[in-house]
């Protein structure tokens, strides 16, 4: 397999890193988060000049390493040429208020923003679903709107708190990471739990929450780096085979 990580090579060059944003984007679209050229990932400025944000009028399928603009948090670009997408002031914002995330990712995904049209709470009923044991899924419910003004993003990044990812009521998610194994996963698994308790709720069972002790301690067992960065190599691969069929660019069927 040619793919390594850019993240773990010898040279931490931005270049690098935004390759693999844009292989987030790409896995984000296999699994359930395209929606048309709508969605977007940000990469924080190793440099403390703002953020890099994926360029308007791409799919995520389409994204490569060169489709980033820079801006500042004030949403100035400084480097790249593009459309800044509008929503800039949801990746700033939270970014300004959560100095341990550098990657912030926005998708409608489609199970994900069902759920967050409804008034459940999302629970760790399954493996997915155990990635946000601890802090929850909060949902923001101040508007349906997109997120287009600071005032907004600051809402959103203070109603999101120490959480993995937020609800946007009749919009779509919003999800974090330290790096861009941790924000590709929190995507893909809380589009997996949202199914999988929409699901469960269309059954018609009883069913019981898990012990929230023993689903923190679960999340910490099952998700440690090891596994998170097996688990990335896996999406690689899956992205790899279909883009040998398809090429970039193209959705899988």
């Amino acid at each position: 397999m040619a793919y390594t990580p850019g993240q773990f090579h010898q040279d931490q060059s931005i270049a690098n890193v935004l390759d693999d944003v844009a292989r987030a984007h790409r896995i984000l679209e296999l699994e359930g988060h395209g929606d048309m050229s709508m969605g977007h990932l940000s990469y924080r400025d190793p440099f403390g000049r703002g953020l890099w944000l994926k360029r308007g009028n791409l799919a995520l399928s389409e994204v490569v390493g060169d489709d980033f603009i820079l801006i500042d948090f004030d949403g100035n670009v400084l480097e790249g040429t593009g459309l800044r997408h509008l929503e800039w002031p949801l990746h700033a914002e939270i970014m300004r208020a959560r100095p341990d995330v550098n990657v912030v990712g926005h998708s409608h995904a489609h199970h994900s923003t069902v759920f967050a049209a409804t008034d459940q709470e999302l629970g760790p009923y399954n493996n997915h679903g155990v990635w946000f044991a601890e802090h929850g899924v909060p949902r923001f419910t101040d508007t349906s709107h997109i997120i287009t003004t600071v005032e907004l993003g600051v809402e959103v990044a203070k109603q999101l708190g120490d959480a993995e990812a937020i609800l946007l009521r009749n919009h779509g998610i919003a999800f974090v990471g330290d790096d861009v194994i941790e924000a590709t996963l929190a995507g893909i698994f809380l589009e997996k739990a949202a199914r999988f308790q929409l699901d469960l709720l269309s059954a018609g069972v009883a069913y019981e929450l898990p012990d929230p002790a023993e689903s923190i301690e679960k999340r910490r067992r099952i998700y440690p780096p090891k596994a998170q960065q097996n688990y990335w190599m896996y999406f690689n691969r899956k992205l790899e085979r279909v883009e040998a069929l398809q090429g970039i660019g193209i959705a899988q069927l």
